[in-house]
Parts: C-alpha cells; structure tokens; sequence
C-alpha cells in the first residue's frame, strides 16, 4: 500500500476540520494585508504610517495573545467530553468558558490602557540609539491606532469563547462564515476611513484602528446570535442562564490546559514583538520592512494553524474515546501536510522575494531590505511548522505543562540574546532578529515533537494493558 493510499484517511479527517479554519485564517490575513497595503500606499513614499500600524499592533498582540492562548484551553476538553457523549458537562464548560473569557477580556482591557503610557517609554528608549528622528513620528501616530485595538479586547474574548467550543464539538464552520463576513466588512471600513471616501473623514492609520475595532465587536455579535439562536446547539443553551455561570473546578481545569497554552503564545509573541521594538532602532524602513515581511510569515503561518486546530480537535476526540490504535498516524498525516505546505511556499518566497515587496510599498528601500528577510524568512518555515504542530498535539491530548519550560528556555535564554547577538554585535541589523527567531522556533519544535512522541508512546501502550 502506497504511502497516500495509506494515509488518504487521516488527510481527509484533518481537511474536514482544518478547510474552514483555512478560509477563516485567510480571511484574518487578508484583513491583516489589506491594512498594510491600505496605509502603505496612503503613505506613499512615507514609511511613517505603515510603521506605526505594526508598533502599535505589536504591543497590543502581546497582550490580545496571551488572552486568546487561555481560551483554547476550552476545545480539548470540550473534545473530551463531547466523544464521550456527554452534553451536560460539555455545557458545563461552555457556561464557564464565557464567564471566565469575559473576565478575562475585562481584565486585560484595563492592562493594556494601564500600559499605554510605556508605549511612549520604549520609544523615547530607542530613540537615544537611533539617529532617525521619525521614529518620535511613529510612536505619536501609533497611539490612537493602539487605543482603539483596546476597546476590542472583551467582544475578542466572548467570540473566543464560543468559537473554541464549536471546534471541540468539531465544527469549525460557523466560525469560517462569521470571520469571513467580517473580515469583509473590515477590509470596506478600511476604504472608507483610511482614506475618506463617501463623505467619511480621511483618518489615515487610525481609520485602520477603527475598522478592526467596528468589525470585532460585529463578529462577537453576530457568532453569538447565531449559536444561541441556532436548534442544532439547544441541547448546549438551552437553559444556560439558569444553571451555576461560574464553578471554581471547572474554571481551574480550564486555566490548567489554558494557561500553558497562553504562556507559549505569549512567549513565542514576546519574541516576535521584542524584535519588531528593536527594529525601531534601524529606522522607519526597517519597521516598514519587517512589518511586510511578518505579514508573509502570517500568510504561510495560516494553513500550519489550520492544520494544527484539526489535530487538536481529532486527538482530543481520540483522548476522550480512549481509541489510541489510529493516534500515530492522525499525528503524522498532520506533520506530512503541514511540511509539504511550508516548502512549497518557501521556494516561492525565495523566488519573489523583490516583487512581494512591491505589492505593499513604493519605497525602494523597504523594498530591498524586505526581500533580503524574505529568504532568511523561508529558512525557518519546516521549524515554525514542526513545533506549531507539536504544540496542537500536545495541546489534544491535555499533556500541556511541559510546554512552559520549553518555551522558557527557546524565547527567553536562547532567542533573545541571540537577536542582541546577531543583529548588532554581529552587524547583521533586522535580518539578524529572524536568525534568531528561527533559532527559537528550532529549539521548541525539537523539544515538543520529542516530548509528543513519548506521549503518544505512552497512551499506546494502553491498548496492549
């Protein structure tokens, strides 16, 4: 039996799942494009708003990401409980889940307005090693774009909620069709407020801010109409509000699975965002620069996620059936797909790699620094694939702990120093930061894949008890 014939199953298994979560991821960044594009070419030949866009969304992402880890701690056990047919306890979850992430959301709305004036700190830091002074024009512009990220925090947090519950019970439908739609609404709000158009005020970056912000709120509304609203999912509301919202176990057992999760977000983020600060230091080109370039690692980073939720949803449904016998190869169809993809658009990153530049920006500049990042860029795609997919592994089958001391010594004692080392001691500038990160990314994908083989090794050896 060839190798395609043998695994074409567990191909199709995971695509079920992983197709709208694809859709759904291109639609986040073609939204995440389109805003680069948009108050690019608004800029011009100006690299100043495209700058301030990604330092401003980089500060809050660190937060937002963090947030967002805790709540994929839902779907695993939701996934449990829900291939063992028990609908009260996966009801149970969901009520807690929406108490817990609306807290959360609150509480990290306030954290980030209690931040907002270190924004301005970190600028003035970088400006006494930087001899561009725009730099003081980015960081100006960058705060009213920040500001109304903030307001989307608890709306972000509520559609969270709902969205890791349905992936558990494995549908990732709904979700694809509300992000897609108002990602949509987005990319048309983007028009009109960026740039003024139908009798709008020209707001340039800000008008960015306030799309995402307006979209938000709208897919958080529009996810919950639906799943409340929705037979298919009455035995999970119905009577919702009349049962105990909030039980301290049920809560702890979320924040065990989720905390983790969000501490390895969080962490890989810290990296990624501690780069894109340090960046500041080489100007408003380099930001420009690596802004596009992020966005390329976004774009290929989309369908790995996609991948990654399918596995997650299938081993959790495989934990909560105690059915190990197809464990192995579910994981491996997942690693096949996931690296097949990562080197295809590799190549094709290095192939274009002057005229993806182009697309976002006139900047001659820019456009020779980003194409110079582009090939360092599709080096670290098989080692972002490998642990992204380790990590969804991991993530199904509730064995989550380990991941902080992995990502604790990838990101903070390796990944930073080393982007200190390449980029300044080293002379590499902005292209040394993504050497370093893909050291990182090194690091936690041997670890994880390591530690997800002996956990499958494990769970195996209870079929044969």
């Amino acid at each position: 039996m060839s190798l395609l014939q043998q695994y074409k199953p567990f191909y199709k298994a995971n695509l079920r799942l992983a197709f709208p979560v694809i859709l759904s991821q291109v639609g986040q960044i073609t939204v995440q494009l389109a805003d680069t594009a948009m108050v690019g070419h608004y800029g011009g030949d100006d690299p100043i708003p495209l700058a301030a866009v990604s330092f401003g969304s980089s500060v809050f992402f660190l937060v937002f990401i963090a947030a967002m880890g805790i709540s994929f701690g839902l779907t695993p056990l939701v996934g449990e409980h829900f291939a063992k047919g028990n609908s009260g306890h996966c009801k149970t979850l969901l009520q807690n889940g929406i108490v817990l992430y609306g807290i959360i959301g609150i509480l990290t709305t306030f954290i980030l307005m209690a931040i907002r004036p270190t924004i301005g700190l970190i600028g003035q830091f970088m400006l006494q090693d930087s001899s561009d002074s725009s730099i003081n024009d980015v960081i100006s512009l960058s705060l009213p774009y920040y500001d109304t990220l903030v307001w989307g925090m608890f709306p972000m947090m509520i559609f969270y909620a709902i969205k890791q519950f349905l992936e558990g019970v494995g549908n990732t439908r709904i979700a694809m069709i509300v992000i897609i739609t108002s990602n949509l609404l987005n990319i048309f709000l983007n028009w009109l407020l960026i740039f003024g158009r139908l009798g709008f005020e020209e707001m340039g970056a800000v008008g960015a801010g306030w799309a995402t912000l307006i979209s938000r709120v709208v897919m958080s509304l529009a996810i919950c109409l639906y799943f409340f609203l929705t037979p298919q999912f009455k035995a999970y509301t119905q009577g919702i509000l009349s049962r105990s919202l909030l039980r301290i176990r049920i809560c702890w057992n979320l924040l065990q699975l989720g905390v983790p999760i969000a501490f390895q977000m969080f962490m890989e983020s810290l990296a990624f965002v501690a780069a894109n600060i340090v960046v500041l230091i080489f100007g408003a080109t380099a930001v420009s620069a690596y802004q596009i370039g992020t966005n390329m690692m976004n774009l290929t980073f989309m369908i790995v996620i996609a991948i990654g939720s399918a596995t997650t949803i299938l081993c959790s449904h495989i934990y909560g059936r105690r059915d190990f016998g197809n464990l192995r190869k579910t994981t491996r169809a997942a690693y096949q797909m996931g690296l097949c993809w990562v080197l295809s658009v590799a190549t094709m990153y290095v192939i274009f790699r002057t005229a993806i530049p182009a697309l976002f920006t006139t900047n001659q500049q820019v456009i020779e620094l980003a194409s110079g990042m582009l090939v360092v860029i599709a080096l670290f795609q098989v080692s972002d694939c490998l642990q992204a997919l380790s990590i969804s592994i991991l993530r199904g089958l509730q064995d989550v702990k380990i991941i902080i001391p992995i990502v604790f010594l990838a990101y903070l004692v390796i990944t930073i120093p080393a982007g200190w080392l390449f980029a300044f001691e080293l002379d590499m500038g902005p292209i040394g930061l993504i050497v370093a990160l893909t050291l990182g990314l090194s690091t936690v994908a041997l670890c994880t894949i390591l530690r997800a083989n002996r956990t499958i090794k494990r769970l195996e050896k209870e079929i044969g008890n």
